[in-house]
């Protein structure tokens, strides 16, 4: 039997050896993942834990000390209100995406219609749907792998999003066409020649659907601008997250597109990560 406070600085010393910038935090959150308690229940029960746990956390740190992504490890992600599941084959929510979510939210009217594009683990479609319960939230994904973890979040979760499996807006139920209030996404929008600038964990583990788009990294914010138009209604918005440094081309595809009331906003690090605008 081992006490959680001696394992948890042995795995804190393991993380710092290798270079994780949060070690302490990192080790606490392993060992909560491995023993399926959080810090609070260790320090009530003083537990001591079992040998198993102990090479359950000692397996979790070597999957982290590999590279994979905390979120992957510990199978959960934060995502504003929300504890989300997450693990190879969806993208791990980010917070700039809950600022993302902020705008959109500020967009829809009472009993309004949201379709969140490309939705992955659910996580903007769910806290739509949780901050705002009395809007119809819509969901499109593409890839079976990421549908897997927005149907599990969902049902974890009993919020009412209806997941639709298709392209963008594809599959949509067509009487929503010119109907739908707020069309929001965080699409692809990293630039193939881009690709070495990512992080090892991020390009090495997340799906790089979710992540790569074209050559100046816009290709599906071009394309879901033009069908947005189609589906949004007379003053209805359209919200995207987009790269720090597509601000201005984003602006021109939109003004070019036909709308109106084009903004460009930055994010918790000052930088311009959402793009809004109004179909006319």
């Amino acid at each position: 039997m081992t006490s959680p406070f001696d394992l948890e600085r042995r795995i804190a010393e393991i993380l710092e050896a290798t270079g994780i910038e949060s070690p302490e935090a990192e080790a606490r959150w392993l060992i909560e993942a491995a023993s399926g308690m959080d810090r609070e229940m260790l320090l009530m029960t003083k537990a001591r834990l079992d040998d198993e746990v102990v090479a359950t956390s000692l397996e979790l740190v070597r999957r982290r000390t590999a590279g994979e992504p905390l979120q992957y490890v510990t199978g959960i992600a934060g995502f504003r209100r929300l504890e989300l599941n997450v693990g190879p084959g969806v993208l791990v929510p980010r917070p700039e995406t809950e600022v993302v979510t902020e705008h959109a939210l500020a967009r829809i009217p009472d009993g309004g219609v949201v379709v969140d594009v490309g939705t992955g683990s659910g996580a903007i479609a769910l806290a739509i749907k949780d901050e705002r319960p009395d809007a119809r939230v819509l969901a499109t994904e593409l890839s079976p792998d990421a549908m897997r973890w927005a149907e599990m979040n969902r049902d974890d979760l009993s919020l009412e999003v209806e997941l639709i499996a298709c392209d963008l807006l594809t599959g949509l139920p067509s009487d929503l066409r010119n109907g739908i209030d707020v069309i929001v996404a965080n699409p692809p929008y990293v630039a193939e020649a881009d690709r070495a600038t990512l992080p090892a964990n991020v390009v090495d583990h997340e799906p790089h659907q979710a992540l790569f788009a074209g050559e100046r990294g816009t290709a599906v914010i071009d394309e879901l601008a033009r069908e947005a138009r189609c589906w949004l209604k007379p003053g209805g918005w359209l919200v995207l997250e987009i790269g720090e440094a597509q601000g201005e081309s984003t602006r021109t595809t939109l003004a070019a597109g036909g709308y109106a009331e084009v903004r460009i906003h930055r994010d918790l690090a000052g930088r311009e990560r959402i793009a809004e605008a109004r179909k006319p």
